[in-house]
């Protein structure tokens, strides 16, 4: 959508926009193409420009009241701090996002699957793992274990499962903590400055 500007002998009114100006002029029909008549109420179109470049994490871009020059209006941007509120908003989001990239990963075991790490996947597991111990104890062949993409994982024996079952507890716990970490030193941050990573 196009961006106006208003100009008035003392004020300038900035964003401006196409329904402001039917507001302004409620007894006034204006023709589809509001370009045609805009001039003569003072209402300018604002050329976009280019965003300059900052930092995401603990800057943010808004736009400026536009500069004039050779005879039109065009877009400046100033860059400002975000509030401690927005950077650790952002951070929350970014921590979330790799967490999720994480969660798509699941857990590699090294032997050629990997296990989903969801709390939904940790469930699964462990109900899986109480019926092996049953089956074991009842000399009955183990269930097997799915992979994330859909294969079974079969086991030999109890101790089998059990071993990797532990590495995959140990793994999925260090992630926990590492994730936990990142949100704990969002929550305690003091400055922007110190959530730029």
């Amino acid at each position: 959508m196009p961006d106006y500007i208003k100009v008035n002998s003392d004020s300038k009114t900035y964003p401006y926009n196409v329904q402001t100006l039917r507001l302004d002029n409620p007894y006034t029909s204006f023709p589809e193409s509001i370009e045609e008549v805009s001039n003569d109420y003072n209402v300018f179109l604002v050329n976009e420009t280019a965003q300059p470049a900052f930092n995401s994490k603990t800057q943010k871009v808004i736009l400026d009241e536009p500069e004039y020059r050779n005879g039109q209006y065009y877009q400046r941007w100033k860059i400002v701090s975000q509030t401690l509120e927005e950077s650790k908003s952002n951070a929350n989001n970014r921590i979330n996002s790799e967490w999720y990239q994480v969660e798509s990963q699941g857990w590699n075991s090294g032997q050629g699957f990997s296990l989903g790490i969801t709390p939904s996947d940790v469930a699964l597991l462990v109900g899986v793992f109480s019926l092996a111990k049953e089956a074991a104890a009842l000399g009955l062949p183990l269930p097997h274990l799915i992979s994330m993409d859909n294969n079974p994982v079969v086991f030999n024996t109890i101790q089998e499962m059990t071993m990797l079952l532990l590495q995959y507890g140990q793994a999925r716990a260090t992630l926990a903590s590492e994730f936990a970490e990142k949100r704990k030193a969002v929550e305690n941050a003091t400055t922007v400055e110190e959530l730029d990573f």
